[in-house]
């Protein structure tokens, strides 16, 4: 057998695989493989691959690892916060005194001298001791340097999430003092820590009146939101490696508010925003071949596929990704759109009751000066539904759940996701941020997965 060389040979997708790669999020898969695989370093390299994908055969989620930096300014008793901490996440806690106590009996110890290398080296040992990986960890009066954090950086000691608790940010800048105060061996570089870590910072601001308590409720809502991808406008996670772009789908009935929740999800991921009814508005009015027929015939179920393709293969929906709501309608419709160049590599299904639905479209009346929803009242222009919109919607929330649901679920097939769109508006987002970045939890081997369908819940927690 004669070795060869694979970096002399460029590597191409065919690219009839590459729908089904971003659809099964395969590349993802196997670059969070492939970064296990390096922190580690196994002797066993298929072993760890194994125990990799059986993990994540049960939970497509990172555990909690998180590094808590406290403001000199504040004073609270982290003890106690964290020992609240643990109540709700059931974490690992690691602390300087637990790093020194084996550090001080690690045979290359001498005394009154810390090696920031050792000190790593003890501590990557301890985050990896059984069931430390399965449960998750959280560390804090260590690192207390930025050499040392640099070291635990080297060796794969990594937190998902650093949580920064400092007091709010003054409403004029401070005047610039090139002077830091003195500061003993124990105490943390706070601004140094920060810079090291802000790859993962989550800043918490503390109010001077909160209670523990309520610092505790603050710190959990900020490791949650960083898990399920609340990081803030334009700070989402892109796809890495080819190919890169999200092409999202929501569906949802009429009032689960679809609309809403797609255009929130574009401006995170910087994708384009497309509905439907726009989209048809717009093609309605243009003077070429699907216009003509739309005018003549009316809509089909090809001329839909047909505004839809066209708009998609546009050169910004390529470069950018893009989000869809208000298409398919049914599993016909669907079928249309995944055998298109582009067909989508996400989609997620919002899950509101009937009567939910209802209300919420009910409650919205109509802008006569710009034809858009807006809530009743909000305006002198905006006016209520037609008498006749209440029948008319009946019929298609009929249509939508006895029969157009459950077609689109079969189409959407495994690696569609669900979430629950009777939560708040932004917990919602949320869950669909967590749902576009994350990979879906199938067997690779066999292609299929324990139900039909993966709850956003379930996906997360």
């Amino acid at each position: 057998m004669t070795e060869t060389d694979a970096t002399k040979r460029p590597l191409e997708m065919p690219e009839t695989f590459l729908p089904y790669l971003e659809k099964y999020r395969i590349y993802k898969l196997f670059k969070d493989m492939l970064q296990d695989l390096i922190i580690n370093l196994p002797k066993d390299h298929l072993k760890h691959m194994k125990v990799f994908l059986r993990r994540h055969l049960h939970s497509s989620k990172d555990v909690d690892r998180v590094i808590l930096l406290v403001s000199p300014e504040l004073k609270i008793e982290v003890t106690k916060l964290v020992r609240d901490m643990i109540k709700d996440f059931g974490f690992f806690v690691i602390t300087r005194r637990c790093v020194m106590d084996r550090y001080e009996k690690h045979d290359s110890y001498e005394p009154n001298c810390v090696s920031p290398a050792m000190m790593s080296e003890v501590t990557k040992v301890l985050t990896l001791i059984d069931p430390v990986p399965q449960a998750g960890w959280l560390m804090y009066d260590h690192p207390c340097t930025v050499r040392e954090a640099r070291c635990l950086q080297q060796d794969g000691v990594l937190p998902t999430v650093t949580l920064v608790l400092m007091p709010p940010p003054p409403m004029a800048p401070r005047a610039h003092n090139p002077y830091t105060p003195q500061r003993s061996f124990s105490q943390q570089d706070f601004e140094g820590l920060k810079i090291a870590y802000k790859a993962t910072l989550k800043e918490v601001h503390v109010e001077p009146g909160d209670s523990l308590e309520q610092v505790g409720a603050k710190c959990v809502r900020a490791i949650r939101a960083a898990a399920e991808g609340a990081q803030g406008p334009g700070q989402g996670f892109h796809a890495q490696g080819a190919p890169g772009v999200y092409r999202v789908l929501i569906i949802g009935p009429s009032g689960s508010g679809r609309r809403t929740q797609a255009a929130s999800a574009a401006r995170h991921f910087d994708l384009v925003y497309l509905h439907f009814q726009d989209l048809f508005n717009e093609a309605q009015l243009r003077d070429d071949e699907v216009g003509e027929k739309l005018r003549k015939f009316g809509v089909s179920v090809q001329l839909k596929a047909e505004i839809v393709k066209r708009r998609i293969g546009k050169k910004d929906c390529i470069d950018h990704g893009w989000v869809l709501s208000g298409y398919p309608a049914n599993g016909v419709d669907f079928e249309q759109l995944d055998r298109m160049p582009t067909p989508p590599n996400r989609i997620i299904f919002l899950n509101v009751p009937w009567a939910v639905c209802k209300e919420r479209a009910l409650a919205n009346g109509v802008d006569w000066c710009t034809g858009r929803e807006a809530p009743v009242g909000s305006g002198p222009r905006v006016l209520p539904r037609r008498p006749a919109f209440e029948a008319q919607l009946d019929a298609e929330l009929d249509s939508y759940f006895s029969e157009c649901l459950a077609e689109l679920r079969a189409a959407a097939g495994i690696t569609a996701v669900e979430v629950d769109g009777t939560k708040s508006s932004d917990d919602v987002q949320v869950k669909i941020q967590a749902a576009i970045m994350a990979s879906p939890i199938f067997n690779i081997e066999s292609c299929s997965q324990i139900r039909n369908v993966v709850r956003a819940d379930e996906l997360m927690f």
